[in-house]
């Protein structure tokens, strides 16, 4: 049959088109059968990938391609020894990137073999305990309070059973099973009569029969639905690539240059073009791709320890530029768990002992508080005032000899009813359960005290609870109401904090719930957002897509919402350029997930939303989050700054070697001093900035848009500049300084490798002046250690022999400090006293 339809058809049809005996269950032999045919109860959940599938993805991205394809050409030129140490530097950046991403995976796949659920299932007229896995179209389910739903199931059995449908549906508050058909036109949050696959049971009993099992059950289907995963690159990923356009034009033209001085200058053809490669690859700065996989392996590293897997490396930054937030309520802002929010009557807000007598008789009302000396599972309302009871330091015990009968939520009367003798010899009846049929009890509509009741339900269901209402009577004397208690999912601590912080840093958050408006709107003024900014999910479906992306700025809940409207609400915000995050932690999240550019689980949350997400948050916090969005804007700005240093040491370096090769140096720099200053002193200082703490104003400006490159054509011309005048001032102390050839050489290089690493650490910020900056100790460390062996050099045979090194007097020193320090005087002079972005 149509699993589709089961909702609205009878048990006993049902049954008969599966062909299976509700009180019996099905016959081994068909079983079998029908495992041959539709194969196991599994979703087929992406496998991690192997590591060698991992290296080679690694391994393929633009940069590395364009850098391992230089390597090899160094080598074929005869360059073996520059050729080797390009390849030899690419391993480290292959490896963190693989391993993180292959551990990740693993790390997903262990958390799936360790959650692997069990059914109870009668087959041959036997109860049988058996792997989920094994189910099969027919089999009967029986469920129990604490068991997860193993397929999706036409219930056929409902003993007061509760489930709580939010890894689905978004619904906060548990919903009771029926036996009844649905209607066919119902909605997935509206049908009653099935039990879906992954939904947990938290009360009562029953029984359902298998209509969908794996990719055909709900979740399989938003897990086929994310399987496929397009995700567009990221704002550094697109920055590298373009990096690769800008450098192969420079290398091509400088192939032209030193070629063709070469060539009019008679040199042979073979050395030409051997020269105009060297120049080449030397123009391609290998540095940014291992800048880029440090500091986002070692920004993984500290979410880490806060509690945040990072699946895929790059989301870390992306995070960071974010300018919108969709996100699930329930598990994610909230608890997801029923608390007592308030006790009142038809006065108002009750206090005090008579709050605590009122919560002590709805706890006895509740028949399974009852059975918990038993074993029987307590469901969400007996926890919820069980917990309410004991922060006020008590803990009614129930003899369970003192209860003399009980009635469970049923169809027929949706309250729980219990009559039990009284500490004084006495006999006391409760009902806790639905308010119009509980108040029934005791008034009628044209009642005086009805209305009063009446307001009072609508006042506290308006607010967003969750109401149930308490009816008593003494021994078969007539029902009074007694009270009502209200129910809420409890915001998680912090929440408004965060949800500040992200408005002081220009991100929009937009909750995106299946609850009912009330509950919405009440959540969102608890956490801070405008409560009049509530749109339902009827109403968003009738916007037109071209008119969405623009009524998104206006939006701050949307409420009674579908999976189709989370994942639409994300692709037309990401259409108009906007950079978005989803937070989620059930299947209903997974679409949404894999539409956005950064997808958010939750780690409580289900197997499908943490494959389909890029980072899972282990505490469920929304606090945590805001400090990855903070963490990924820190790694942003570290990246940015290292790039700078990174190209102001070719710029400074090419500069130079193009200018002396004009001038007529024919070896104006020996290739280890070249190697020396590009693996050794680029990656120490520019692998320093990952320590770079955050800037004051990290979380207060606005999110860095995706279209603005991180290395703009202004910040590249101020780059020029710095870099030109280091490359100009070791020129004009080669033409102007006595001594011999390599001594000139030595204190021109000298001065190159002084100017670098002050450079680096004069733009540790590229607009606050470097005095006002926490100390990175770290970077000036690395800073004084290459100072001291550029110092020591000279003095070590070896090393001195290799790169041809003279000692330096202290004049020579003297003009090399000036040429180092000069551009970061004049740069932290400049951002004083006129702010902006100044290169030093």
């Amino acid at each position: 049959m149509d699993a589709s339809a089961a909702h609205a058809e009878p048990v006993p049809a049902v049954a008969a088109a599966l062909g299976v005996d509700p009180v019996r269950g099905l016959d081994a032999d068909v079983v079998a059968v029908r495992q041959a045919e539709s194969g196991r109860n599994e979703v087929d959940a992406t496998r991690p990938p192997g590591l060698l599938r991992a290296v080679v993805e690694a391994a393929t991205e633009p940069f590395l391609i364009l850098l391992i394809a230089s390597g090899i050409a160094a080598v074929l030129l005869g360059e073996v020894r520059d050729g080797l140490l390009i390849l030899g530097g690419l391993i480290p950046i292959v490896v963190a990137d693989a391993a993180t991403e292959f551990r990740a995976e693993r790390a997903l796949q262990a958390l799936r073999a360790a959650s692997a659920p069990r059914a109870r299932v009668r087959r041959d007229g036997t109860a049988q305990d058996l792997p989920a896995s094994s189910l099969v179209v027919g089999d009967v389910v029986l469920l129990r309070a604490g068991d997860v739903v193993p397929a999706d199931l036409r219930i056929s059995r409902s003993d007061a059973l509760l489930v709580d449908r939010s890894v689905l549906t978004g619904e906060s508050v548990p919903e009771r099973g029926s036996v009844e058909r649905d209607p066919r036109e119902a909605a997935l949050a509206e049908r009653r009569a099935i039990a879906y696959s992954g939904t947990s049971v938290v009360g009562g009993r029953g029984e359902g029969i298998v209509v969908a099992i794996g990719v055909a059950t709900e979740i399989g289907r938003i897990a086929g639905a994310v399987a496929s995963r397009g995700r567009r690159r990221s704002p550094l990923q697109r920055e590298l690539d373009r990096l690769v356009r800008i450098m192969l034009v420079v290398a091509v033209v400088l192939i032209a240059i030193v070629t063709g001085l070469g060539f009019a200058r008679g040199n042979p053809p073979g050395e030409n073009l051997l020269a105009g490669i060297s120049a080449a690859i030397a123009a391609i700065p290998e540095e940014p791709p291992v800048l880029l996989a440090v500091v986002l392996g070692l920004g993984a590293y500290r979410l880490l320890r806060r509690g945040v897997l990072v699946r895929r490396l790059n989301a870390e930054e992306v995070l960071g530029a974010v300018d919108l937030i969709v996100t699930d309520k329930t598990g994610t802002l909230t608890e997801n768990r029923l608390d007592v929010a308030e006790v009142q009557d038809v006065g108002g807000a009750v206090e005090g002992p008579r709050q605590h007598a009122l919560l002590a008789r709805a706890l006895r009302a509740e028949d399974d508080a009852w059975a918990r000396a038993s074993g029987t599972v307590a469901g969400s309302f007996t926890h919820a005032l069980a917990r309410a009871l004991a922060t006020i330091g008590e803990e009614p015990l129930l003899d369970p000899d003192d209860l003399l009968a009980a009635e469970p939520v049923a169809d027929s009367h949706p309250y729980s009813s219990t009559t039990y003798r009284t500490p004084v010899g006495g006999t006391e009846s409760a009902a806790f359960g639905a308010p119009e049929v509980v108040i029934g009890l005791a008034l009628q509509p044209g009642d005086p005290a009805w209305a009063g009741w009446r307001a009072a339900v609508e006042g506290a269901t308006s607010a967003g609870q969750r109401v149930l209402a308490l009816a008593r009577r003494t021994d078969v004397g007539p029902w009074w109401v007694a009270g009502l208690v209200g129910f809420a999912d409890p915001l998680r601590p912090g929440i408004a904090e965060a949800v500040e912080a992200t408005r002081a840093a220009g991100i929009q958050v937009v909750v995106v719930t299946g609850d009912h408006p009330a509950t919405a709107t009440a959540i969102a003024r608890e956490a801070g957002l405008d409560p009049r900014a509530v749109v339902r999910g009827p109403e968003l479906a009738a916007i037109a897509d071209e008119r969405l992306a623009a009524r998104i700025e206006g939006f701050a809940v949307v409420a009674r919402s579908t999976p189709a409207d989370k994942r639409r609400l994300v692709r037309a915000a990401r259409s108009s350029g906007r950079l978005v995050a989803v937070t989620g932690d059930g299947v209903n999240d997974a679409p949404a997930l894999t539409a956005a550019d950064v997808g958010v689980a939750m780690g409580s949350g289900t197997s499908v939303a943490k494959e389909a997400a890029d980072l899972v948050l282990g505490d469920d916090s929304f606090a945590t989050l805001v400090y990855g969005i903070a963490e990924g804007r820190r790694i942003v700005d570290n990246v940015q700054k290292g790039l700078v240093f990174i190209v102001s040491t070719h710029v400074a370096l090419l500069g130079f070697l193009l200018i002396a090769t004009i001038a007529g140096f024919s070896q104006p720099l020996l290739p280890i001093q070249i190697l020396w200053l590009e693996l050794f002193i680029d990656l120490s200082a520019s692998i320093a900035f990952e320590r770079e703490p955050a800037e004051p104003d990290v979380m207060r400006r606005p999110p860095r848009p995706a279209t603005r490159p991180l290395l703009p054509a202004g910040l590249l011309g101020r780059i020029a500049v710095a870099g030109g005048f280091s490359a100009v001032a070791a020129l004009w102390l080669m033409e102007t300084h006595e001594g011999s050839g390599d001594h000139v050489r030595w204190l021109a290089y000298s001065a190159l490798v002084c100017g670098q690493v002050v450079r680096a650490y004069a733009n540790r910020s590229l607009h606050v002046p470097v005095l006002a900056l926490r100390p990175n100790g770290f970077l000036l460390l690395a800073v004084l250690a290459v100072v001291v062996v550029q110092a020591t050099i000279p003095f070590v045979p070896p090393l001195a022999e290799a790169f041809r090194a003279t000692p330096l007097d202290a004049t020579d020193w003297a003009l090399v400090a000036t040429i180092a320090l000069a551009p970061a005087i004049v740069a932290q002079v400049g951002r004083a006293l006129r702010g902006g972005d100044w290169v030093a």
